[in-house]
Parts: C-alpha cells; sequence; structure tokens
C-alpha cells in the first residue's frame, strides 16, 4: 500500500512537472488579440515602445527582431516558444501553442483558424485568400468546396453566415465578417439564403498600413527558381529549365543542354521584346518569372500582389538591405509583384525591373499581380463576371494592373509599352493617343457588363454627368473660370468630411498647377478605404493602370461619384 502511495505521489510530481513547462502560441505579423497583447505588454516591459493593441504590425515585429537581436536568438521576427520562454521568464505564461522558433519534431496541433491578413475578399475574387475564406465556412458547418473561386456558393455561405451573426448583408467579407469567421469555427450553420439584405459597410480590411503587412509563407517547393539572374556563359540546371521554359511559351526551339549561351541569349532577348521588358538577353528574377508564368513552369515565384503601403515613395533596393543601390522608385499604394520573401524584406518585380522592398512595407492585396496580368496578356476574360455590377468592375478593371502604355515613339495598345498615352482603352473610343484615365473607366464598365446609363464614355474627366443623376459630391467652391465646375449644382458641394468613399466610388483629382479652367485632372476607380486613407486603380498613372493611395484629407481630392450600379 505504500508502495502505491509513493508511485501515484511520484506520477503526481511527473505530471506537475510537465503541466510546468510552458508552451506558447506562435506569432507572426499580421496576428490578433490577445496573445498578441500580452506579448506587446512584456516588450513594454523590458523597455520597448509600444502600444498593446493587439495588432502584431510593424513597430511590434521590430521590437521582437531588437530583442531578439539582444538575447542572441534567431532573428526572424516571430514570436516562437524560444523568443516568448526568454520574455516571459518571471512574468506568467501567456496562452500555449506547441510551436517553437526553430523546426522541431512535434506533434501535430489541430488546425485553427489563420490570423493572416487576407483583406477584403469580393465575389468574383479568386486566389489564397478564397480559400482561407471557404475552409473557415466549412468549419462552421456550409457545405462548400474550398476551390479557390469566390463563386455564387461561396457568397451565398457569406451572406448566411452574415445575417446569421448579425451583421450587414451584401456576401462580401471585410474585417468584420473575418474577426467573426476565424474567431469561432464551432457554431452551427444558418443555411438558408437571406432576403432584402441591407447594403453593408463591412468592406474596409484592418488598418491598411505598413504596420499590418503580413509575412508570406515560404515560396512551394518547385524546381525553377527566380533567386538569381542567368547571364551568358552560366551552366547549370536552372538554365536548363529556363531553356524548356521558353520553348514551352513558343520563343523558340532551344536545346536543354544547360548552357546559356548565344542561342539562349537570342531567344531571351526576343521574349523580353515581346512583353516590354528591358531586351538585355539576361534572365534577371522578373524575366524568369515571366517566363514561367508563360510557360505555366512551376517556380518558386510567389506571384502575389503587394502594395507600397507606407504613404510615400518607397525605394527598391538592389539587394535585401537599406544600404544597397536604389534600383526604382514605387509610388506611395503603387502595386508590386512580389517575387520571393527572404529575411524581412520582399523580392519584387515594378514596371518590369525588379529588387527588393521591406515586408513591413508592403501590404497584400488578393488580386491577380501585375505580371500575371502581363503574361495573361491583359486579358479581361480571365475574371469571371458574377453579376454584382460593383464587384464585376472591380474584377475587370484589376485584370489590366501593369498595363503599360504606348508613347509617340512606341505607339503599342497591348500594355507592352515604355509608359505613355496609348493604349487599348482609347482604341476601343477611335482615340488610341489620348491620355486614357476615363477611357479606362468607361471601358472597363462595359467589360463588366455596366450599361453607359450608369458609367458613362467619357473622353475627358466629366463630373457633369453623375452631377445631373444626383450622384456627384463636389468639394470646395469652384472658381469664375473652372467653366466645368460652375455647372454642378449647388446641392453636390458638400464639406470633405461629411463624405466617406466606398469601394466602386470614382474619384476625382486636381493636380497641383493645373491651368485655372481645370476642374478635374484626373479619375480612378476606389477600391478600398480605411480610417486615413483611400485606395483607388487607376489608367494612366505616370503611363500605367496602376494603384495609388491618397489621405482621406488630401486637398488634391475634389470630389467623388457614386454611379447607380
Amino acid at each position: 500500500m505504500k508502495r502505491m502511495i509513493v508511485i501515484a505521489l511520484f506520477a503526481v510530481m511527473l505530471l506537475g512537472c510537465v503541466s510546468g513547462v510552458a508552451e506558447y502560441q506562435t506569432l507572426r505579423p499580421g496576428a490578433r488579440g490577445e496573445a498578441v497583447v500580452q506579448l506587446q505588454q512584456a516588450l513594454t516591459a523590458q523597455g520597448y515602445a509600444l502600444t498593446a493593441d493587439g495588432v502584431y504590425g510593424r513597430a511590434t515585429r521590430a521590437a521582437v527582431l531588437n530583442y531578439q537581436r539582444a538575447q542572441g536568438l534567431r532573428r526572424d521576427g516571430i514570436a516562437g516558444r524560444q523568443t516568448q520562454a526568454r520574455l516571459y521568464a518571471g512574468q506568467g505564461t501567456p496562452a500555449a501553442s506547441t510551436t517553437p522558433d526553430a523546426p522541431a519534431a512535434q506533434p501535430a496541433a489541430p488546425a485553427q483558424p489563420a490570423t493572416t491578413n487576407y483583406g477584403t475578399v469580393r465575389p468574383g475574387a479568386r486566389g489564397q485568400a478564397v480559400t482561407a475564406l471557404q475552409q473557415a465556412l466549412i468549419r462552421h458547418g456550409y457545405k462548400l468546396t474550398a476551390d479557390g473561386i469566390y463563386g455564387r456558393a461561396t457568397r451565398q455561405a457569406v451572406r448566411a453566415f452574415q445575417q446569421k451573426h448579425k451583421l450587414k448583408v451584401d456576401g462580401i467579407v471585410g474585417s468584420q465578417t473575418w474577426a467573426l469567421l476565424l474567431a469561432d469555427s464551432t457554431a452551427p450553420a444558418d443555411t438558408a439564403p437571406p432576403q432584402d439584405a441591407a447594403p453593408s459597410t463591412d468592406t474596409t480590411p484592418p488598418a491598411a498600413s505598413a504596420d499590418t503587412a503580413p509575412l508570406l509563407p515560404a515560396a512551394p517547393g518547385a524546381e525553377a527558381s527566380v533567386a538569381r539572374t542567368l547571364s551568358r556563359g552560366s551552366k547549370s540546371k536552372q538554365v536548363r529549365l529556363l531553356q524548356a521554359a521558353l520553348g514551352k511559351a513558343g520563343v523558340a526551339a532551344l536545346a536543354t543542354d544547360g548552357d546559356y549561351g548565344r542561342k539562349t541569349v537570342g531567344a531571351v532577348r526576343a521574349f523580353q521584346g515581346q512583353y516590354g521588358l528591358m531586351q538585355t538577353g539576361s534572365a534577371d528574377p522578373t524575366t524568369l518569372a515571366l517566363v514561367y508564368a508563360k510557360s505555366g513552369t512551376p517556380s518558386d515565384a510567389l506571384l502575389a500582389t503587394g502594395i507600397n503601403a507606407t504613404a510615400r515613395t518607397a525605394t527598391i533596393r538592389s539587394g535585401a538591405s537599406s544600404a544597397a543601390s536604389a534600383v526604382q522608385n514605387v509610388p506611395a499604394g503603387a502595386a508590386v509583384t512580389i517575387l520571393r520573401s527572404q529575411n524581412g524584406w520582399y523580392h519584387v518585380s515594378y514596371k518590369q525591373r525588379s529588387g527588393y522592398l521591406p515586408a513591413d512595407s508592403v501590404r497584400i492585396i488578393d488580386r491577380p499581380a501585375p505580371l500575371i496580368n502581363l503574361s495573361r496578356a491583359y486579358g479581361e476574360g480571365a475574371y469571371a463576371l458574377t453579376g454584382d455590377k460593383k464587384a464585376d468592375l472591380l474584377g475587370v478593371a484589376f485584370t489590366q494592373l501593369g498595363f503599360a502604355g504606348g508613347s509617340s515613339s512606341v505607339q503599342v495598345l497591348s500594355g507592352t509599352g515604355p509608359g505613355g498615352p496609348y493604349s487599348k482603352y482609347g482604341a476601343a473610343y477611335n482615340d488610341p493617343g489620348e491620355s486614357y484615365c476615363s477611357y479606362f473607366v468607361s471601358w472597363s464598365a462595359r467589360k463588366a457588363g455596366i450599361d453607359a446609363s450608369i458609367i458613362n464614355d467619357a473622353r475627358d474627366v466629366d463630373g457633369l454627368f453623375y452631377d445631373a443623376q444626383h450622384a456627384f459630391v463636389y468639394f470646395g467652391t469652384p472658381t469664375p473660370t473652372q467653366v466645368q465646375a460652375q455647372k454642378l449644382s449647388a446641392a453636390c458641394r458638400v464639406d470633405r468630411a461629411s463624405y466617406t468613399p466606398e469601394a466602386g466610388d470614382l474619384i476625382y483629382l486636381r493636380w497641383d498647377g493645373a491651368r485655372a479652367t481645370t476642374t478635374f485632372s484626373h479619375i480612378g476607380i476606389v477600391y478600398d478605404v480605411d480610417a486615413n486613407y483611400v485606395y483607388t486603380l487607376e489608367g494612366a498613372a505616370a503611363g500605367h493602370v496602376d494603384t495609388r493611395m491618397y489621405k482621406l484629407t488630401d486637398s488634391d481630392i475634389v470630389g467623388y461619384a457614386k454611379p447607380k450600379y
């Protein structure tokens, strides 16, 4: 009997020792919640200046990196077991997980809802964010296939979920819907489609600043890599894969001998010329990514879309270091193609040049990447219309992201020009050489099945059409010389702070230095809004179809139109 008691006491002590081993939930950039609050509070106690807001953003990641460096831990900006064990020593143990800082053999943990910031997801979208959405809905009991395509069944499930949780119902997955979807996966489904749903305001993603930019997962395993430039004299397996891909892309039938010789140089140069790249004959990461995308060759290129979310011009560097030489400037809000993720930096392509941007300066958006659109020859058919006219306008318009207009000396209309006013959008209206910001909006509307009575055919930026429909707001008092503004009804002039734009609105801008008679200089399409910024997709943005961001208070914004979709 005494022997049994001793054994039992030993077992209890052993269990106590085992249960006393702290386990931590691995926290990554983009995560949110109480565990992040606890992490921020612990870092603050160590002297790092942070706000404990529960959002693992740029400042939190920087603090984690600095702490890891100070403690001699692996510097990856991810708060795993080793980092948290050191940080919480003597402070108590927060929420548990079993994932360490470094890979180790661990029992498989149950699947948990992702904390990645997927942004706003709308009908017609495709990709990783849609797959994550469908998987979350399946966990809630909705019968779906997680195929990454936001079609009718997914929209019905989202609307049912929104109705059940007393959100405004429109099938658009913004921050409120994401939060509820990922918070609890045990609730039973309410599968009846909602009726007479009210318009939703749930279209704003988590703050669109660099402070919430998530890091992408590691690139999938594939033989072909875009990591290094290949050039004449190179001899490797990567050269062989490039030669095979050039053949698949219909450029040239090359011997796949792995020797980057004269014929390979010529084939690469021909491919680059066909797609508006610099004809160097060397296969840089942008060329490689495009060759592999066009030929259907699996590669390690992520081909995700990110925007410069710093609200200022960012500089692409030649290496993953702030000391590396400058390659290209990226305007605030402009879209880049993300090729690879490397030690807190993204290897990106912008206007067909490649280099590095800090990952915390980039916000991922769930739209087709410029290089993907280029490989598809900017075909609007890549987007499947849903019947939701507002979503379809944005869906079609985003298939053109990255389009580069032709110039007076290179009058190409296909999107592979040097950047200029010549475009297929103007050509559709027999005006191919006109700056195409207005034509881009009209062309996208027609391709989306939106009638000219809703979004007009316009050569110039025209507010009178929408003003006549009582669908226009204009900020400020027009000057006597602004002829068009003088014709706008006084009722459409409002205080800037009294109007909040929405996705699908048209934005009107007047640039500094415009002629005294000019009312509107430029037009774009609003695709997102947060508390501080409006995010736009624009034709003829420095000669390209590109994204931009503006402060809501920016004086260049002179008005918005709200088409009657």
